[in-house]
């Protein structure tokens, strides 16, 4: 994996042999579906047995993980050191977690217990690794990692008590790839002067190999955390689980931290598909939109993994992104969204005349609002954030007007506000701030979009 401009020679070496801890950590995981217990109660077994087969695997899991940048290196001192700590303190953990619960704030449950153990590994990790502003690194990527994987924060939390599902699986394929994935994003961004900078930018070059991995990184964990942000939203509508008195300031650093990680992951995979598609001359938004569709967007990485660079230079990337590229797309995206707006109000309607109520009423508002706005898309970006507003309140006042709560709800409205994303680069693209200071010397950031200056030649597939 030749990658250039993300991550370095010392970090490559890494990342082109995670495949190798992601097939051993399936395969253990496989082993694991042979040791559940679907008759029994999670209270019961841990009363039983609580350090058995099942956490030994999953032990053994994290510690292949954790310790894997040491073991390709040989250097076993250090794979001692990570391994043997992550044991002892995963062993002690439930048994610090009892004795502690009673001292506990009342505004502390066990979400914040695991957040804070999970960035308590991470940060000794990166300490134990010799990682400069180790804290830092270990908060931001601990964070990360909790909100995308299945951390052990309690390994009593892990046992599976179900049997063989491929989503598990392809959970534990994924889970080097995760962990190396934003630590060493958080380490390039802590410890690289205006690394920042290349996380924004849109018109960055990106390689094959670098746009093969991040797309599967930064979109995988935004699909995770949309699905992760619908479950406990419908935790949410639960009276017994919502925002009870005890427990608000967890619920609501809780939520803070999935909309933070969301937008995160939402505006990297933004910048990532569009670098690709400035770098190797695309212009072609229904590959574009393709990116944003689970399981069909597999297609579309891998062609795009596979196309030739065209742009060597930033500056060229900015020359094709500010032309102007006509494309059918957009009219077909207001089309089909009048259609589901005209469906929408029709369904609003029709409830309405069955079951009348000033929540229904509202709703019916909602919907036409929607539909109105779908022909102010091409005005301005402020057409597109209505938009993305309108559909969420239509989600909530739904939820109040059919008492609907089921997590489909929830998943589509988290999907509707990651259109955002995807809207505003179809309808107004613009370069980041950064991008357009450093091309302003060049005078392309300030071309006229009308008489754009000469490009290459664009690919259409």
């Amino acid at each position: 994996m030749e990658l250039t401009n993300y991550f370095s020679d010392r970090q490559r070496l890494t990342l082109k042999s995670l495949w190798m801890p992601g097939i051993i950590i399936a395969i253990l995981g496989l082993i694991s579906c042979f040791f559940v217990y679907p008759n029994e109660s999670f209270y019961d077994f841990v009363r039983r047995d609580a350090f058995s087969i099942p956490f030994i695997i999953l032990t053994l899991k994290w510690s292949i993980a954790y310790s894997w940048e040491h073991i390709i290196r040989k250097d076993y001192r250090k794979v001692l050191f990570t391994v043997l700590p992550f044991i002892v303190l995963n062993l002690k953990i439930k048994v610090f977690t009892n004795q502690m619960s009673s001292f506990l704030p009342p505004f502390i449950d066990t979400v914040m217990i695991n957040i804070i153990w999970t960035c308590v590994q991470i940060i000794g990790l990166c300490y134990i690794a010799g990682k400069k502003n180790y804290r830092q690194i270990g908060l931001v990527a601990g964070l990360m990692i909790y909100y995308t994987t299945d951390a052990p924060a309690n390994p009593l939390n892990y046992f599976r008590f179900e049997t063989f599902r491929i989503t598990d699986i392809i959970a534990d394929l994924f889970l080097p790839f995760l962990i190396y994935g934003w630590i060493y994003l958080a380490e390039n961004y802590f410890n690289e002067k205006d690394y920042k900078n290349i996380l924004n930018s849109k018109i960055q070059v990106i390689s094959g190999q670098e746009y093969r991995f991040l797309y599967a990184l930064v979109a995988f964990s935004c699909w995770v955390i949309i699905y992760e942000s619908a479950a406990f939203m419908k935790a949410l509508t639960n009276p017994y689980d919502g925002f009870s008195s005890h427990v608000i300031l967890t619920r609501v650093i809780h939520f803070v931290m999935e909309v933070s990680i969301f937008y995160i992951t939402a505006s990297l995979t933004r910048n990532i598909v569009i670098s690709r598609m400035n770098t190797i001359a695309n212009h072609n938004g229904w590959l574009y939109f393709l990116h944003y569709i689970p399981v069909l967007n597999i297609i579309v990485w891998m062609i795009f993994s596979q196309k030739p660079q065209v742009h060597t230079t930033k500056s060229e990337n900015a020359a094709f992104y500010l032309a102007k590229h006509e494309g059918g797309i957009n009219n077909f995206i207001i089309i089909l969204g009048v259609l589901f707006a005209i469906w929408n109000l029709y369904g609003a309607y029709q409830y309405n005349n069955y079951r009348p109520s000033a929540a229904t009423a509202v709703l019916l508002l909602l919907m036409f609002a929607k539909l109105i706005n779908y022909f102010f898309l091409d005005k301005g970006k402020s057409a597109i954030i209505s938009l993305v507003v309108l559909g969420c309140l239509g989600a909530c006042t739904q939820i109040l007007a059919l008492s609907v709560s089921e997590r489909s709800v929830f998943v589509s409205t988290m999907a509707g506000v990651l259109s955002y994303f995807f809207l505003v680069e179809i309808f107004h693209p613009e370069l980041d701030e950064t991008d357009r200071t450093q091309l302003d010397e060049t005078g392309i950031a300030g071309s006229d979009e009308t008489n754009p200056p000469e490009i290459p030649e664009a690919i259409i597939l």
